[in-house]
């Protein structure tokens, strides 16, 4: 960031994400949603080009959408209870969840490659507490939203090519499996959220140094430690066992209170995204020559951190539950 004041948007938005967690009632929950809202926008223009400002404006149209729904419905629902259901509804379209997702792929394509893993990332942390702060009986009304996202994710992404569209779709899918696991009385939402986003950032950092677009400029054969990190982290995140995302989505399925349907559903999403994964991977992975890993130099630190970051959390979940 070359300029001072984005840090003080980068406050706000990390600071109103913060007075979400902590509110108590609608209505701060509702200023800090409009507060991260407005921090996230100016971080969005990070060099400043017109195809930034339309997709600010692209973003800017769907969230105000859903908050000025939250509120209303907020509002109105003191004379109204049928009308508290807008309320979580608001939120899935604040978060891009299926089937109110016409606005996050079209965002996705136009933003830079930090804004974007932070719109992948953090801007999700925020609706989704506020969906955990409403009744449990708001709570299970959104179970079939979370199936559809499921579902809709792995469809989406059979039959893309760019990586960003892939990590787009991947986290409408993973945006399903944490409103499924809402409903859990133990804190699988807050352990979903950390491994998910642990293992973006690891595909984020892999992206930065490579200018890369398209799935086959990802893995380089003059790099075979690299690409092989890079394949275990998008298997992780494509639910592959053994590995982290693969008992996240486990805990979910243990914990959470959906209907039979809804997890068929939730399954077959997760296989429908572990395909297109697995063939992402799978010729990468089968070029790796033995010769290449024999004849290269001793694995960084970054790259051991880099692995132990996906199996090191398996023996801490492990242990909790």
């Amino acid at each position: 960031m070359k300029s001072p004041y984005k840090f003080l948007f980068l406050f706000l938005m990390v600071a109103s994400t913060c007075m979400v967690l902590s509110s108590s009632n609608w209505l701060t929950t509702w200023m800090g949603l409009e507060i991260n809202m407005l921090g996230f926008i100016p971080l969005m223009y990070l060099k400043e080009t017109t195809n930034e400002s339309e997709t600010a404006a692209k973003y800017l149209v769907p969230q105000a959408l859903g908050s000025t729904i939250f509120i209303a419905s907020a509002t109105t629902s003191l004379y109204l209870n049928n009308l508290q259901i807008l309320m979580p509804i608001a939120m899935c379209l604040k978060l891009g969840a299926a089937p109110f997702h016409f606005w996050f792929p079209s965002v996705m394509a136009g933003l830079p490659l930090l804004p974007a893993f932070l719109l992948l990332t953090w801007q999700k942390i925020a609706p989704i507490f506020a969906i955990c702060s409403f009744s449990p009986t708001l709570s299970t009304k959104i179970l079939p939203i979370a199936g559809i996202s499921a579902l809709w994710g792995g469809i989406g992404g059979l039959n893309q090519t760019d990586i960003r569209s892939l990590l787009t779709y991947s986290s409408i899918a993973h945006t399903g499996w944490m409103l499924a696991s809402i409903s859990s009385p133990t804190p699988t939402l807050s352990i979903y959220i950390g491994a998910y986003i642990l293992i973006t950032v690891s595909i984020y950092t892999t992206l930065t140094n490579h200018s890369t677009k398209h799935h086959k400029q990802l893995f380089s054969p003059k790099e075979p430690y690299q690409s092989f990190l890079l394949s275990i982290t998008i298997l992780s995140l494509g639910g592959l066992p053994p590995f982290v995302g693969f008992v996240m989505k486990l805990l979910v399925l243990y914990h959470t209170e959906a209907s039979m349907l809804i997890i068929l559903t939730l399954i077959s999403g997760a296989m429908m995204s572990l395909l297109y994964y697995l063939s992402l991977t799978f010729s990468p992975l089968l070029s790796l020559n033995k010769t290449y890993f024999t004849s290269t130099k001793m694995i960084s630190k970054s790259s051991i951190m880099f692995l132990l970051s996906q199996i090191l959390p398996l023996s801490f979940i492990l242990f909790y539950f």
